[in-house]
């Protein structure tokens, strides 16, 4: 292959640089000398070159998936949701499902949850299921409510909630675990599935200058799919996986031990889940929901399920990643930490949304990451007080708490929760405001980062969460040569800019993979 030539453009943090060299997917050297000829030649025309950004919570297949289905995000009424699935069954042979995700009633004229009989009304014969946009609520119609035999008599699981009319019937809404009691019954992916939808997925990714992902929740035929790809020599982002919370997909893994020092593909994390989301209040929090005194939110394990499974995990050398979103949840999360984790294995909380002033500096103490993503407050910030309620919005989303207490925060999108554009990220991260500038001086103002933090957060801080602070998230001598190329400088002057941002090309293992241009020197 040679050495390759990175040229003709400026380097973040390095203001004397104007090329790099690099060979076999790393950098080699960053003063390379001009003057010679080299086997290939990237060049940046001008555009300033990032270290490779990387989302550091985010769902590969799931955004693959989200790409094949129907897209409901930015939905504001259940009427033009029924009209999106009226449409779709003229498209979908009878008795196939129909599925789709995005939707969230928080936008709607009426907050209330929907129902089977709305989609009733649109589709009969065909099973539909729409998950909520955070992934933790779903809607179904009868149809595939009778395939999966849900009634009346049907018990809810553990960590999971049915909706009920007035009659005590299910009302087509399943929250957190009680999904998979309608879930059971769609057909299953496959293999051949999970690659399309892989590829799918890091196409966009790589237009987002992603380089790196962090993919919270990865099954074995994710694995095969991600290693298929790797042999093709045709994987363009390079996967941080974290295992499901299964037997059939963790314990080939906990038997032979982490997969680690692989360019592409680390195996060394285990992702389970404490709690649910906000939006479907399945959080669970410390104190009742401001907006519904009866509800404080689900657990799906007790403090001492979670360190059992933290002891096995940490001794056999995988990192526990644990879903935690509500105060309540994230106090028990930090407790079993306490009891069985090592700190050296690095332990993270996904998500540490809301986060009681008390447990804060346990975080440092513990070596307990926390791993946040920005837009997920600028989503939730228009009524996230109806849920908390004025007294508890200070605990919602301490981005800067946690930096001043010197936690890395690695960043990530959730996708297809969130859209995962990392400049979008980026934006909400130095100003806690939508795209339009609201609120004034942004919510919670004293929780944003500073520039150089938001861009540690999709970094350094991710690159450090995955073990990975030595081979990503620099622009230096030995690193991988991944780089996220803009068409100008970040700057905080005027943040709204950071939106009107281009990617211009992303580079990784030292070459392109994606350009908004058709010209290559």
């Amino acid at each position: 292959m040679g050495k390759t030539i990175i040229t003709n453009g400026h380097f973040y943090g390095l203001p004397n640089v104007t090329s790099v060299l690099c060979e076999n997917g790393r950098i080699l050297s960053i003063t390379p000398d001009i003057s010679r000829t080299y086997n290939n030649t990237i060049d940046l025309k001008g555009g300033w070159a990032y270290p490779g950004f990387i989302d550091g919570h985010m769902h590969l297949t799931g955004l693959g998936w989200s790409l094949e289905t129907l897209d409901l995000v930015g939905t504001h009424s259940k009427k033009s949701i029924l009209s999106i699935i009226e449409k779709a069954t003229l498209k979908t042979p009878t008795g196939h499902w129909i599925q789709g995700r995005g939707w969230d009633q928080n936008d709607w004229q009426n907050a209330s949850y929907p129902t089977a009989k709305d989609l009733d009304s649109v589709s009969s014969e065909h099973p539909v299921v729409l998950r909520r946009i955070d992934g933790h609520a779903l809607w179904a119609n009868t149809r595939a409510m009778e395939i999966a035999g849900i009634s009346i008599k049907t018990i809810e699981p553990k960590g999971g909630n049915i909706l009920y009319d007035e009659l005590n019937k299910p009302t087509g809404v399943f929250i957190d675990n009680a999904m998979t009691l309608i879930t059971d019954y769609i057909p299953k992916s496959t293999e051949n599935d999970k690659y399309r939808q892989i590829t799918k997925a890091q196409t966009l990714l790589n237009s987002l200058g992603i380089t790196s992902v962090h993919d919270a929740g990865t099954g074995v035929k994710d694995i095969r799919a991600i290693k298929q790809l790797i042999k093709e020599n045709n994987l363009s982002v390079r996967v941080f996986a974290m295992l499901n919370d299964t037997p059939e997909d963790y314990e080939p893994f906990l038997e032979k031990g982490p997969i680690t020092h692989t360019p592409f593909l680390t195996v060394r994390t285990l992702k389970v889940y404490m709690d649910g989301a906000l939006g479907s209040r399945g959080a669970a929090l410390l104190a009742p929901y401001s907006d519904d005194q009866h509800q404080s939110g689900l657990l799906f394990m007790n403090k001492d399920e979670l360190a059992a499974i933290v002891q096995t995990f940490n001794s056999a050398g995988f990192q526990v990643n644990t879903h935690g979103i509500g105060d309540r949840a994230i106090r028990i999360i930090l407790d079993a930490y306490e009891e069985s984790g090592m700190k050296e294995m690095r332990n993270r909380i996904e998500h540490a949304q809301i986060v009681h002033p008390i447990d804060l500096k346990r975080f440092k103490k513990l070596g307990v990451i926390p791993a946040m993503q920005a837009t997920h407050c600028t989503s939730d910030m228009p009524w996230i007080g109806e849920r908390l309620g004025v007294e508890r919005l200070s605990r919602a989303y301490p981005w800067q708490s946690f930096a001043q207490l010197g936690n890395p925060i690695p960043g990530g999108s959730d996708a297809p929760v969130e859209f995962p554009d990392p400049l979008a990220g980026i934006y909400a991260a130095i100003t806690r405001q939508d795209s339009l500038g609201w609120p004034d001086g942004g919510w919670q103002q004293q929780e944003r980062l500073t520039l150089k933090q938001a861009v540690q957060m999709y970094t350094e801080w991710p690159a450090y969460a995955s073990f990975e602070e030595n081979n990503k998230g620099k622009i230096d001598v030995g690193y991988y040569a991944d780089f996220t190329v803009l068409d100008r400088q970040l700057s905080d002057e005027n943040p709204k800019m950071i939106l009107d941002t281009k990617v211009i090309q992303t580079i990784v293992n030292g070459k392109i993979v994606y350009q908004s241009y058709n010209e290559t020197k």
